[in-house]
Order: C-alpha cells, then sequence, then structure tokens
C-alpha cells in the first residue's frame, strides 16, 4: 500500500532529495542511480548513471533543464534485460515515454524503479546557461536558486515573473507530476518538506514521517487551471491557422530535413529511418527529371511528406516533451503540431499515452472484426 511522507529539510530541498536518494543506493534498494546531475560549472544538467553515492553531491532531481530525455536513455539500459537494480529518476513527461517505449518493446521495466519528480517547468537548455552565467555566487548553488525562483513564481499570483520564458512545451502541459512512478518526490504545495508517495514498508525502511500533504492538491489545481487555458489557446490558435495543407506546409517552410527533430524525439525507435535510405536518397538524374517535370524543384526534397510520416507514427503516443523542437535549429512549432494533432487523435481514440502499462497503443493493434 502506498503512502504519503516527508523528507525533512535540513538545509535546503536539494540537499533533502540527495540524502534520500543516496539511501536508496546505500541500503541496496536500487545498484545504480540515473539521475540529473550538474556540469560544466553548473551550466546545465546531464543524466548520469551513478553507483557512488558520493558522486550525488551534484544531483538536482528537479532539475529546471532538460538536455534529452531519461526515456531513451532508460531503453539503452534497459533493453538487454541486464539483471541490474536501477532506481530513474524522471519527469512526468519522460515516464510518460517510457511507457510508450514498454509497449512498444524497446524498454523494460524488470529491475527498475521509477523516481517520479514534480516538474515545475523547463528551461531550454542555452536559456539556462545564461541564468546560470548572470549568477554571482557558488555554481554548486546556483541550480537551487534557479528553483526557488521558479517554485515561487509558481506559489504566488504576485511573484515576479520569470527570467525567460519555459520551453513552449511546458507552458502548456497540463500533465506535470508523475503517474505509474514507483516513488514521487514532490514540491508543489511544500514549504520546509519534500512530499514523497512510495510503498508503506519502503518508508518504513527509510525512516520516513508519514505525513499528509494538506495544500499539494490546491497547487496542483491552481497550475492545472492555468496551464490548461494555455494549452487550449495554443490549439485553438494553430487550428485557426490550418486551413488547408499548405497553410500546413508553409508552417514547415524552413525545414532543413536535418532529422534533429527524430533523433531528440523519445519515440522515434527506429535504428534506421526510412528518410535516411536510399529510398530518399536517389541517383542524381532523378532530381532533373522532377524538375523537367514540374519546372522547379525545391530542395531538399520531400519535407511534407516527412512531418507527416512522424505525425503518422508518433502523434498517438506523443507525450509532450518538447523535445523535438528544443532539437531544431530552426526552432519550427513543432510542440504546436504535434500536440495539437495528438490531442485530437487521441482523444478520438480514447487514449492517453503513459497511463497504463495494459492500455495498448491503438494503431498498434488489429482489433477483432465480427462477420
Amino acid at each position: 500500500m502506498k503512502v504519503e511522507a516527508v523528507l525533512k529539510v535540513k538545509k535546503d530541498i536539494l540537499g533533502a532529495s540527495r540524502d534520500f536518494l543516496a539511501k536508496l543506493l546505500t541500503q541496496g534498494l536500487v545498484d545504480y542511480l540515473l539521475v540529473p546531475l550538474e556540469i560544466s560549472h553548473g551550466r546545465t544538467l546531464a543524466q548520469t548513471l551513478v553507483n557512488n553515492p558520493a558522486h550525488l553531491e551534484r544531483a538536482n532531481p528537479f532539475s529546471t533543464v532538460l538536455p534529452v530525455s531519461s526515456a531513451s536513455i532508460v531503453s539503452q539500459l534497459t533493453i538487454d534485460h541486464p539483471g541490474k537494480k536501477l532506481g530513474a529518476v524522471m519527469k512526468p513527461c519522460e515516464i510518460r515515454a517510457l511507457v510508450e517505449l514498454v509497449k512498444l518493446g524497446q524498454a523494460s521495466l524488470e529491475n527498475v524503479t521509477i523516481i517520479g519528480t514534480d516538474c515545475l517547468g523547463t528551461y531550454e537548455v542555452e536559456d539556462y546557461a545564461r541564468l546560470i552565467d548572470k549568477m554571482k555566487g557558488a555554481a554548486g548553488k546556483k541550480g537551487a536558486r534557479v528553483l526557488d525562483d521558479m517554485r515561487q513564481s509558481i506559489a504566488e499570483s504576485d511573484a515576479k515573473p520569470l527570467p525567460v520564458s519555459l520551453r513552449p512545451a511546458c507552458r502548456m502541459c497540463n500533465s506535470f507530476t508523475p503517474l505509474l512512478a514507483d516513488i514521487t518526490l514532490g514540491l508543489f504545495g511544500m514549504q520546509d518538506e519534500v512530499f514523497v508517495s512510495l510503498e508503506s514498508e519502503l518508508a518504513e525502511k527509510l525512516g520516513l514521517e508519514v505525513k499528509k500533504a494538506p495544500d499539494r492538491q490546491s497547487a496542483i489545481d491552481r497550475l492545472l487551471d492555468s496551464r490548461t487555458k494555455a494549452r487550449e489557446q495554443v490549439f485553438t490558435e494553430f487550428r485557426q491557422k490550418m486551413e488547408t495543407i499548405v497553410d500546413f506546409a508553409d508552417c514547415l517552410d524552413t525545414c532543413i530535413m536535418c532529422y534533429a527533430c527524430s533523433s531528440a524525439c523519445p519515440l522515434c525507435y527506429c535504428r534506421v529511418c526510412f528518410f535516411r535510405t536510399d529510398t530518399f536518397e536517389p541517383e542524381s538524374e532523378r532530381y532533373y527529371r522532377w524538375a523537367e517535370r514540374e519546372g522547379a524543384l525545391r530542395m531538399p526534397t520531400e519535407i511534407l511528406l516527412y512531418h507527416l510520416t512522424r505525425l503518422n507514427h508518433v502523434a498517438i503516443s506523443c507525450c509532450g516533451c518538447g523535445m523535438c523542437e528544443s532539437a531544431c535549429p530552426r526552432k519550427l512549432p513543432l510542440t504546436t503540431i504535434f500536440q495539437t494533432v495528438g490531442d485530437g487523435l487521441q482523444k478520438a481514440l480514447n487514449y492517453v499515452p503513459g497511463r497504463s502499462l495494459e492500455e495498448e497503443i491503438p494503431l498498434a493493434t488489429i482489433p477483432e472484426v465480427k462477420v
């Protein structure tokens, strides 16, 4: 049975969280932890596979920057069933993507403990680095200050605005608390404590104080209302602009076919992409024949087909992480495109990505037809 408990904060939130994660290692509850660690003088973070608790002094499980999706990393670490006990610290969108990958046979949850964290939102990598650079003081304290500023901005309606905008995906995310996590670490509605949800036996083993968090749900509901309104506004504005396929093609007109979006997407798992095969790299003469037939040929070719194919493959399982847009050198509105299309498709098929391990992906199944 799951219970609610708290971590007492002696110095700061990150310190309490690091101590908790260290206990998971020292007590043998996990053999390894996958957790964001500060690197590059704190200017960014990287998911790091940790075996020695001493390295957790640079850990930030509530990191406000998301360089890569951890779902892809957990896939790499589990697809061969290595038998190691892995604790994976993940944001809600990363957990949703991992659940979809498990259902697609690209990852395993065997011996995996998912440690889900509340996500207040994330900055683009470049914006986060600039925020850190502008701050004075010890590098190891700057990440905690960025986190505290974001907490205050969410908790207080009259708080000063954030120094830079969150990533587009985060501004309209309405699923920012973990689903299907074995352990949840939360900040919403908390003051000098960290919320924990976990099995009662584990809480007792770790010596945690079982305690309700009375303000947590109200804090979540307030942010949910704000984010949902922003989300619906984005969807409405995009749908109004997309009256024809020409309109859709126009919003992709600066794409250079670099494939960064598919490389960053945790759900584009194909080892060899169809668009990187000989089918889409024909002999030179064919380009000239196409140009003669049409009178003119845009280069590179097949931009619209590429994005439509990605939508066809990914939209039903799109978890809204926004890694595609963050990776795009042209900053195409990929989050808006995939979330708007995915929202309509998911509602039509009554499917929510990452909601359940038992719920089959609609486009991966063929229902029985009674004759």
